[in-house]
């Protein structure tokens, strides 16, 4: 089940011209933001890079079946299998098991919003630009807004998941 939906806009030469100069203006003050955060972030992966390379030259390997007390407070590693004997319980599903964990995945059917536009060059230098807006049923793990989309009238989703 599908629905669609098409919108129709155009934009003059001079609207584009605003557009392109407003940009450049918006990017000439983003550009020394932009490199002290590059800066900012190359800086703290050096940082971080050196405090791992750190831990991994203190690191000590170790048997998962003994504690020695001569590595309390170092920086261990160890493998092994992890083994319990509590059941755990699910009380929603009335589900138990003996296991570390119990998973569930939940995803609800509702509508969901897909676009698509197509921009065309006009006589005199304009732009009309033609969007289609196609709403389709499919099931998804988290709520999808309807607030959000352009034709919202009968393509209303849950505001709840049933189960989490």
């Amino acid at each position: 089940m599908a629905d669609d939906f098409t919108d129709v806009s155009s934009q003059s030469w001079f609207g584009r011209i605003g557009g392109a100069i407003k940009g450049f203006i918006f990017g000439l003050i983003l550009l020394p933001i932009a490199i002290f955060l590059l800066f900012w972030n190359e800086t703290r992966a050096v940082h971080t890079a050196n405090r791992l390379k750190e831990g991994a030259s203190k690191v000590v390997s170790v048997a998962p079946d003994a504690v020695v007390p001569g590595n309390d407070q170092k920086l261990i590693h160890l493998t092994g299998e992890v083994t319990t004997a509590e059941t755990i319980h699910d009380p929603i599903f009335a589900l138990s098991a003996t296991a570390l964990r119990i998973a569930r995945h939940a995803e609800t059917y509702q509508w969901e919003e897909k676009k698509s536009s197509e921009t065309h060059k006009k006589l005199g230098g304009g732009d009309e630009t033609v969007t289609k807006y196609e709403y389709t049923k499919t099931w998804s793990p988290k709520l999808i807004a309807t607030s959000t989309f352009k034709h919202p009238e009968e393509h209303t989703n849950p505001a709840t998941m049933p189960v989490v």
